[in-house]
């Protein structure tokens, strides 16, 4: 290394002839050396002491660093992983079919997409990850998670996934909508969802709601801002309202994993959230902006709600009674604000209001759910009469949300093939919380009980034919939660009736002098070991749906669901289904 620097170092007019020797002259003796050698390696020595002094005092970005040798040869190499049709996974003609197929249903879910840049070839020019990514969807929703096809996109999304996150440096506004479509498809969602809020903050996401809030208060001051924009004014407000956009379904999916996942809550909405409304006036708002705004407002609702019961323990009845008073005033006034604002949207109208609807029956489900967990008190024949009237009014809510959710022509159902896993979640946690509810309380006659069986039972037909895949396959979630639905039926109306209700040729696992209850249902028989290792991971490692461990001390009926959970927690096989979800990442 001496000798390459000191050859570096010396000037063109220098005679290069010798290299500073790498031994002592004294150990290689030579007869041919002069007395101008000596001196020419004595100006030699100088100039390389000299370079080696100017090397050690030298600083970062200093013209001598040219001279460094770089010893380390590890360095991070940003990586840019060619989409799927470029690698062959999959042709062109499929690529356009998954890709019109996410956005049939499936961007409602994502809603961060603008129609006026994120064409197909538009994304694919801007992003070869997120291109992928909603080409996998879209092949998930067609083929299902079975097939072939499914696991080849998914195996390699994994890689282009791994790539960009280990060189966050070369991330982009796409690179952040890439990590939200797959977060609402994979179990892991609340790990995407906090990668994705790292990058959005790093790339300056939050600062262009800001700045898009500015313009408009601007605009309403008479500056005239937006009336008149060159194309290079535009295309910066455009890029503002998609940033800003994806930043508030950020927020959205933050505060809902808070709510129902109990996650931590890494950020929270300053001042009135209804302020965000003011962006929906701009020139570069869409329709899918009115389902996402108002998101945005209820999550922040039911996450300040959350906050006032979970924050506050040992309250008294009338405490809590205060809090859920107010919290149902407030979700109100959001429901009416939005059923006139969604008037605006003639060709979105009919579906945001069908979805309205049913999120405010789930957020009052969960309001009056969690207030009856803040008593601490799951026994229902301990209960005061002001928590039994909580858990009534839950059951109202429920029974409502099963009534909106199966009304024809049930759109909201034909539409969940494409929806995330956690719409799913809702619709069977909501039936199976209105079942024991049902048991629990002891209100309802026989034929009530009947009817309540029949809207169960056309609520799985229409999960059955929604299973997400064309050719009648499904996603291993949506099966899980078919089967629960299903078994749920089952042990409802052999409680309450009797009965074997989906009319199979199976017989009760009990004897015939098994002494019953005044429900029919056999006491000490073992009946329920059909449910015993049956429950899909979700509702006890994913989710925090409150209400499922109410139980009653005076009889047996609702034991049932009581197994699920216990059952969970020794982590039983059923089927070989084990415990992992079929959707990994």
């Amino acid at each position: 290394m001496e000798t390459e620097l000191a050859d570096a170092a010396t000037p063109p007019h220098k005679s290069r002839k010798r290299r500073i020797p790498h031994v002592d002259l004294v150990d290689n003796p030579r007869s041919d050396v002069t007395a101008s050698d000596h001196v020419h390696d004595a100006e030699a020595s100088k100039e390389f002491a000299s370079l080696l002094n100017l090397l050690r005092m030298s600083k970062k970005g200093s013209a001598t660093n040219i001279f460094k040798r770089t010893w380390s040869h590890l360095k991070v190499q940003p990586v840019d992983p060619p989409d799927f049709v470029s690698m062959g996974l999959f042709s062109e003609v499929e690529a356009e079919s998954y890709f019109n197929t996410f956005f049939q249903g499936c961007n409602q879910y994502v809603p961060v997409f603008d129609p006026r840049c994120d064409s197909l070839h538009g994304i694919r020019s801007r992003s070869s990850l997120l291109f992928s990514t909603i080409c996998a969807v879209g092949c998930r929703v067609l083929n299902g998670t079975d097939s072939h096809e499914w696991h080849l996109l998914n195996f390699h999304i994994k890689r282009a996934l791994n790539s960009v996150i280990g060189t966050p440096e070369s991330a982009t506004l796409e690179t952040v909508q890439a990590l939200l479509v797959r977060a609402c498809y994979v179990s892991e969602r609340s790990l995407f969802v906090t990668l994705a809020t790292r990058l959005a903050v790093d790339l300056g996401l939050p600062e262009a709601y800001e700045q898009l809030s500015t313009r408009f208060v601007s605009r309403i001051r008479g500056s005239g801002s937006e009336t008149r924009m060159d194309a290079t004014a535009e295309d910066d407000s455009l890029l503002l309202m998609r940033k800003a956009r994806t930043w508030l379904h950020l927020l959205v999916l933050g505060h809902m994993l808070h709510v129902d996942a109990s996650d931590l809550l890494t950020f929270k909405f300053h001042g009135d959230v209804r302020r965000c409304r003011v962006l929906l006036d701009g020139r570069f708002s869409t329709d899918l902006d009115l389902h996402l705004f108002s998101q945005v407002e209820l999550n922040v609702l039911r996450a300040s709600t959350y906050a006032s019961l979970s924050n506050s323990p040992g309250l008294s009845d009338d405490e809590i009674m205060d809090i859920v008073r107010d919290a149902k005033i407030d979700i109100d006034l959001w429901f009416n604000d939005w059923m006139s604002i969604f008037e605006r949207s003639q060709s979105q109208k009919r579906q945001l209001s069908v979805n309205i609807r049913i999120q405010r029956c789930w957020a009052d489900t969960m309001v009056l759910c969690r207030a009856v967990r803040v008593s601490g008190v799951e026994n229902v024949d301990a209960m005061s009469e002001t928590q039994r009237s909580i858990l009534l009014m839950a059951k109202d809510a429920l029974t409502e949300h099963l009534n909106i959710v199966i009304e024809e022509p049930r759109g909201y159902l034909h539409n969940l093939r494409f929806a995330m896993d956690f719409v799913w979640a809702k619709c069977a946690f909501c039936l199976l919380l209105l079942f024991k509810l049902s048991m629990l309380l002891d209100e309802d006659d026989e034929q009530t009980s009947r009817d309540l069986i029949e809207r169960g039972k056309t609520l799985l037909a229409e999960l059955r034919s929604a299973g997400g895949t064309a050719d009648g396959g499904r996603s291993g979630t949506s099966r899980l939660y078919i089967q629960l639905l299903q078994t749920g039926i089952e042990k409802y109306g052999r409680t309450v009736l009797n009965e074997n209700v989906m009319g199979q040729t199976d017989v009760l696992m009990t004897g015939a002098n098994t002494p019953r209850r005044r429900t029919g249902v056999a006491v000490g028989s073992g009946g329920h070991n059909e449910l015993e290792s049956f429950v899909p991971e979700q509702f006890v490692f994913e989710w925090d749906f409150p209400g499922l461990t109410l139980f009653s001390s005076r009889t047996t009926e609702a034991g049932w669901l009581d197994d699920f959970l216990r059952s969970a927690l020794v982590g039983e096989d059923f089927y070989g289904l084990g415990w992992n979800s079929a959707d990994d990442v």
